[in-house]
């Protein structure tokens, strides 16, 4: 086996290929650089969890078998102008393959809480015969206070409450993620923190925005645009009770027919707008796709918003990553990016 300073360099010019993996806080790097035929992280939106697998050879049936349980920090870039940490996993499933003697090591993201995927019952709901109405943010800290997390929620969402939210042998990410979508939001955890942030706007862990990532056709090695009908409405329709005059009104978001109208009774003008324009996002973003290939870019990530230029009509314009696999062997880095139609700003 050549070690990966041997390999072909990436179609970055003048850059070399480089990673890292610390295991339980031990750099393991050198140990391994000579066995390593390949190294993936894929980066995926929502609720899934990101991945890593390493591909090792074992032909001298001399690499000790890790723990399931064991801790990996990964990171990956290049040797002129650094690594950069693509997350913390933890080992949940090790191949060992033959003849070809290879052993393959696969974990999850360490932030992916087991808790957080464990059915529960409750009632989300302030105590009282006649209860104030509960905030999405307490709903949020209680559930982050629960799994030893950071809650994170977008200012845009801090005024999202509810008369009764049921639970009902349903995850706690599974509910988090039911409520984003009636507002266009996505539910992650993520390095610590438990996000809840507007779709296609995703942040980091801190807190801060990703920044737009921008492409043209030199830049990008193959590509393929799948272009797909959007959603049949071109409208949404939301009611509330507009307490003061003592009566339902409606609110309209779009302009063109046919309209939907959303069954929920909201409390308010502003909730129900809301709710209308994320339902009319889901429908404008209908299911055309981009996938990319292109040299790697740590920077690349899952939820970040793509901007594609001097392409052609179709392939033009934003989107927003879905899922970003950094593969990492003896043909250089590369990453693939998957992503949809970002949708529009109103």
């Amino acid at each position: 086996m050549t070690s990966p300073e041997a390999w072909p360099r990436t179609q970055i010019v003048g850059l070399t290929p480089a990673f890292k993996v610390m295991a339980e806080s031990q750099d393991i790097t050198r140990k391994i650089s000579h066995r390593l035929l390949s190294l993936t992280v894929t980066d995926n939106a929502g609720i899934q969890s990101d991945t890593v697998e390493i591909r090792l050879d074992d032909k001298d049936h001399e690499l000790i078998l890790p723990r399931t349980g064991a801790e990996l920090e990964v990171s990956l870039g290049y040797k002129e102008s650094g690594v950069e940490r693509m997350g913390l996993y933890v080992v949940d499933e090790i191949d060992i393959l033959g003849p070809s003697d290879v052993m393959v090591i696969r974990g999850k993201a360490a932030n992916m809480n087991k808790g957080l995927k464990e059915p529960r019952t409750r009632t989300w709901q302030k105590p009282g015969k006649t209860p104030a109405r509960i905030t999405l943010k307490e709903i949020l800290d209680s559930i982050a206070g629960e799994h030893h997390l950071t809650p994170k929620l977008s200012d845009e969402f801090g005024t999202i409450d509810y008369e009764v939210v049921n639970q009902t042998h349903e995850h706690d990410l599974n509910l988090l993620t039911r409520l984003g979508a009636k507002v266009g939001a996505v539910a992650k955890p993520a390095s610590g923190f438990l996000l809840f942030v507007k779709k296609g706007e995703a942040k980091t862990a801190s807190g801060a925005l990703l920044r737009p990532l921008y492409l043209t056709p030199k830049e990008v090695t193959h590509w393929r645009v799948s272009l797909v009908e959007r959603g049949a409405y071109a409208s949404v329709k939301a009611k509330y009770r507009d307490h003061a005059q003592s009566k339902e009104m409606e609110v309209t978001t779009g302009d063109e027919k046919p309209a939907y109208t959303l069954r929920k009774l909201f409390k308010d003008e502003a909730e129900a707008s809301k709710a209308a324009r994320a339902q009319l996002e889901n429908f404008e973003r209908g299911k055309s796709t981009v996938s990319l290939q292109l040299p790697g870019n740590p920077l690349f990530m899952a939820e970040a918003p793509l901007h594609l230029s001097g392409f052609r009509e179709g392939v033009n314009g934003a989107w927003v990553i879905e899922t970003a696999t950094h593969t990492f062997n003896s043909e250089g880095y590369s990453v693939s990016l998957d992503g949809t139609v970002k949708k529009k700003t109103p």
